[in-house]
């Protein structure tokens, strides 16, 4: 599917200026060769887990952090310790563990990107958002029993990856974007469109795109912020619905007044992808308990942990009032 894009289409001034420069900018992140061999193979019929598992094998830093994970009870654990990449594919499944090591990949790009970033957004704060909306993605997807729940995971991950391109590009007017908005992660996509004349999403869908990335990414991306006016087509609807939540989700845990926060999420879930009360108890608590072997996959730290633990009651509290958690 070839998503019709702003990027892609005949406009006008001043917003021509920064379209051309994000096509023609050198410095936006480039995918490593390894992640799209992954990307392929993921994409090929005739793939197996021993064609992947060699792929992810070529990289040792990759490799011990696959199989920290499929030791952890993120996965569920294992009855017999995981030692190679193979059995790590054979035993969580292909889709688990590729996007695992494509989420590895991207975690690379971005840091690599940070360090030579001369702009002055908060990418701390980026990629904490954007973890924070991986683990809600995942545990939405599991919870209401998608079929790809790692999928919602990564494009969860990923929603946010156009702020990154539009820094690179304008810079000093996405830092003032940004000191504007505050924590305020709902009024970027507005101040960006009235600013810029484009939002982050519209680029992220670009990069997407220009990665080479599936239809569901470049979708995903695409409408995480107006998910109602996704229609077509009807198979990437969760998708989108669930990534869209995860990062509102995700806001919880950085916005400044997370009370204001949590009827936004109340008002959002109750919409096509609808959580009950019943459901918000078993999704913040899968949330709460993957959130430190998360952050240690990506080697990043999320913020005072008692300040993370408080957040997750909070949100209990409100969205899940009888919901008593169960021993782990």
């Amino acid at each position: 599917m070839q998503l019709s894009l702003p990027l892609d289409t005949d406009i006008s001034e001043p917003c021509s200026s920064i379209f051309e420069r994000i096509k023609t900018c050198n410095s936006l992140p480039v995918l490593s060769p390894l992640a799209s061999k992954i990307l392929k193979t993921c994409q090929s019929e005739e793939a197996d887990a021993a064609e992947l598992a060699g792929l992810i094998a070529q990289d040792p830093g990759m490799v011990a952090q696959i199989l920290f994970m499929a030791n952890s009870g993120y996965y569920g654990g294992t009855r017999h310790k995981v030692t190679s990449a193979l059995q790590a594919v054979t035993l969580l499944g292909f889709s688990a563990i590729a996007n695992l090591a494509l989420s590895f990949c991207f975690f690379r790009l971005i840091k690599d990107l940070r360090e030579t970033s001369q702009t002055g957004i908060d990418q701390i704060g980026f990629w904490r958002r954007s973890i924070f909306a991986g683990v809600a993605g995942r545990a939405l997807g599991e919870h209401f029993h998608y079929s790809d729940p790692e999928l919602v995971f990564l494009s969860s991950l990923l929603q946010d990856i156009g702020i990154l391109a539009l820094n690179e590009v304008v810079g000093d007017e996405v830092a003032a974007i940004h000191e504007q908005a505050g924590r305020r992660h709902d009024t970027l996509k507005q101040l960006e469109l009235e600013q810029l004349g484009v939002d982050h999403s519209q680029v992220g869908a670009w990069l997407a795109q220009h990665w080479q990335l599936p239809e569901e990414f470049q979708i995903s991306i695409l409408y995480s912020h107006t998910p109602e006016l996704f229609q077509t087509p009807a198979e990437h609807q969760f998708l989108v619905d669930g990534v869209a939540l995860s990062g509102l989700i995700a806001d919880l845990w950085l916005s400044s007044s997370p009370e204001k926060t949590l009827e936004t999420v109340k008002e959002h879930s109750q919409g096509r992808l609808t959580v009950s009360a019943e459901d918000w108890g078993p999704i913040l608590h899968a949330m709460n308990g993957a959130l430190p072997q998360i952050a240690s996959f990506f080697h990043t730290r999320l913020g005072n942990w008692e300040d993370i633990r408080q957040t997750y009651r909070l949100a209990l509290k409100h969205l899940a009032p009888s919901y008593q958690p169960q021993p782990t």
